[in-house]
């Protein structure tokens, strides 16, 4: 991002507010939130119904996550539109070049403990979070711009003049044009990868690192749970990341990999 300092907002004590989404940067590095325009508000409440029946599909969906773990890997079914995981990451300006809705693929992903909540959902996680965490993407996002804690509930994320600064700049100057096209690719995710930490080893200096999780994919317009995996990540063994990846931390590194696991497990469960 080009924003050198982030303004946040902590909901309960693990949510950190993506202030990508909800400030605006100045040439200068600073953050400084402009007026409310009235007719973003207006836009949300547009969409704030198609969101809401995405939150509810994604609290039922997460409790049907059964209580056993994941034997083998396997979909109940064809899906169709196939699913096409690709993780978030707000550096990207991927979406940029195609400024369209379906080129951020339609799967996104949540822990099951906060499916339920998702403004509870943290925004960049990292290894002070003292446990592992990938971020959410843009449907998330979506549900809490919309959501109660939104402008059209408590107000406490405020929506500014730049909303939206990512990934659409230059794209759209507008900022409500903007605002509509994050909220498209937000409602393009009918599906929602809902993850159950299951073994949890923090990296240290010694190299003893793992992360693994019962993976479940809930499709938010059938209401069911087609497909089930088991995905891990490490330090190592993140070959095959997005061009230009370089390794910062062992938890990043964690992240990437188990994300890049499900991406390719998904991919060979639901493609010939």
């Amino acid at each position: 991002m080009r924003c050198g300092r982030w303004k946040g907002a902590v909901l309960g004590t693990v949510a950190v507010l993506a202030a990508m989404l909800f400030s605006g940067c100045e040439a200068d590095g600073q953050t400084e939130p402009k007026p409310v325009d009235g007719s973003m508000k207006e836009v949300l409440k547009e969409y704030q119904p198609r969101f809401e029946q995405r939150r509810a599909a994604l609290t039922a969906a997460a409790a049907k996550v059964p209580e056993k773990g994941v034997g083998k890997a396997s979909c109940a079914r064809t899906l169709n539109p196939r699913p096409e995981f690709i993780w978030f990451d707000h550096t990207s300006k991927v979406l940029d070049s195609y400024n369209s809705s379906d080129k951020g693929g339609n799967v996104d992903i949540v822990a099951t403990t906060e499916a339920g909540a998702p403004e509870r959902t943290v925004d960049n996680p990292g290894s002070t979070l003292n446990r592992f965490a990938v971020p959410p993407g843009w449907l998330v996002r979506g549900l809490w711009i919309t959501g109660p804690q939104g402008p059209l509930g408590t107000n406490e994320f405020k929506v500014t003049s730049q909303y939206g600064d990512e990934p659409y700049l230059g794209v759209e100057e507008d900022p409500v044009q903007r605002l509509r096209k994050i909220l498209d690719v937000g409602l393009h995710k009918r599906y929602v990868l809902l993850y159950r930490v299951t073994t949890f080893t923090f990296p240290d200096a010694e190299g003893r690192d793992i992360v693994r999780a019962d993976v479940f994919l809930a499709d938010l317009e059938k209401g069911d749970l087609p497909c089930q995996l088991v995905a891990d990540g490490s330090r190592y063994g993140t070959s095959g990341g997005p061009v230009g990846w370089v390794s910062l931390t062992p938890y990043e590194d964690m992240q990437t990999s188990f994300q890049i696991h499900i991406s390719d497990k998904l991919r060979s469960l639901t493609r010939p």
